[in-house]
């Protein structure tokens, strides 16, 4: 086992969502990459799967908590004789960043790291040090911030100052993108000046790709999002993709804990294609009355229509309510969304399931009793699709999941295309 971990990446993540969308960019053609929930199927993991990523859970922890739970997988997977890993992080700079990377660092040995967290892809891209979304800088409009885990400084740097104090430089495209030698320089220049943390700049693939022809770079730590991720697994195989059974519409179950704009409006959109109904949790008396809510959406369900999709989602949050305090009314939602999500697929059969929002997507997949996920396929970016096996029902169902952040604004009509094998998918 120690030889194929030797030669095989692992990914820490911090939510859910986030694991799938990193995992997924280093599978091929014919081996996909594993998403693990239990210890067993991390053992089993690097013997057949391109890449693992570990989900630790812990965007919502305090700083020192976050730290602990990262350092004790790490040493783990050190111990067994893990050689490559990613720490994966939010685009938006989300949970406790550099108490995890510091975390990476200390389990693994690590001297240094390499920061990015641009995802081209999703038009998150960083520019003089600092994050964009969509052109704008992450934090600048309160519409932007999350709720639970709200991000309101843009400059990478600063969330690192506290823990590597004098320890953090900024590399900007200039020198990225005069060559691997010059960025190779930049960072030996660095290192012998005793700094632990390189915030690098990027704004497309290739400049993603010049940081990850530094992967031989020892003790050097790489830390980012999808994008880079997508830089580091290099060029796919080519071949056949693995297509997941043709499910009918009235199969499909779309769970929706985020309450971003985004995820809002792509609500909005498969509801108003008339592909799928609609119904609201309404997450007070989901955090309250879990037991009435719960009938009254059981009810909702079982009276839709079988010819057409479900979607579930959760009402927006409370906004007199503090981060803190929004964070454990989400919490509450969350286990709530896993109930909904396992009853609904018993009462109509569920065949293709999807979530978003992460710690939606996680209670979900706990209470469903997956053991790991198979992510084969990325069909629209930030959009992983794979399976797992429900031990809850026995039976193996289609899985996709999404940062509520990220996507188009048909995104999620895009996903029931996908799934049904529709017109609409058959002509992308």
């Amino acid at each position: 086992m120690n030889d194929a971990m030797s030669e095989h990446w692992y990914i820490i993540a911090d939510d859910f969502t986030g694991s799938g969308d990193s995992a997924v960019q280093f599978r091929t053609a014919d081996c996909p990459a594993r998403l693990v929930i239990s210890d067993s199927a991390l053992a089993e993991a690097a013997c057949c799967r391109s890449a693992t990523v570990i989900d630790t859970d812990s965007r919502f922890l305090a700083p020192d908590q976050a730290y602990a739970k990262v350092l004790e997988v790490v040493r783990r997977l050190r111990a067994a004789g893990a050689r490559l890993i990613f720490k994966k992080l939010d685009s938006t700079l989300r949970g406790q960043i550099s108490d995890e990377i510091a975390a990476v660092m200390d389990g693994a040995g690590y001297e240094c790291a390499l920061v990015c967290p641009a995802a081209p892809r999703n038009a998150r891209v960083v520019t003089a040090g600092f994050c964009f979304v969509d052109g704008e800088p992450i934090g600048s409009r309160d519409a932007m911030r999350d709720p639970f885990t709200p991000v309101i400084e843009p400059r990478i740097a600063s969330h690192f100052q506290s823990r590597f104090q004098g320890k953090v430089e900024e590399i900007g495209l200039a020198v990225l993108r005069s060559g691997e030698c010059a960025l190779r320089e930049a960072i030996a220049e660095g290192r012998r000046r005793g700094t632990r943390i390189f915030v690098a700049d990027a704004e497309s693939l290739d400049d993603l790709s010049r940081m990850a022809a530094l992967k031989d770079e020892d003790g050097l730590l790489f830390a980012g999002s999808s994008g880079l991720a997508e830089a580091l697994a290099g060029v796919r195989r080519e071949g056949p993709r693995p297509l997941m059974e043709r499910v009918r519409p009235g199969s499909a179950l779309f769970m929706v804990g985020s309450v971003t704009p985004t995820a809002d409006e792509q609500c909005a959109r498969l509801a108003s294609s008339g592909r799928a109904t609609e119904i609201v949790v309404d997450g007070a008396a989901a955090a309250e009355d879990e037991g009435s809510e719960l009938g009254r959406v059981r009810s909702l369900v079982a009276g839709a229509p079988r010819d057409k999709a479900t979607l579930i989602r959760t009402s927006p949050v409370d906004g007199s309510l503090s981060a803190p305090e929004a964070r454990e009314r989400g919490a509450a939602i969350s286990r709530f969304m896993g109930a909904v999500a396992l009853a609904a697929a018993r009462d109509r059969d569920i065949r293709f399931l999807f979530a978003s929002g992460g710690d939606t997507a996680a209670r979900i997949v706990l209470a469903f009793g997956a053991d790991y996920i198979e992510y084969f396929d990325e069909p629209l970016p930030g959009l992983p699709f794979g399976s797992f096996r429900s031990a809850a029902l026995g039976r193996s169902l289609g899985f996709a999941s999404k940062s509520g952040g990220f996507g188009a604004p048909d995104a999620l009509v895009d996903v029931l295309s996908i799934a049904t094998r529709s017109e609409r998918s058959e002509r992308k």
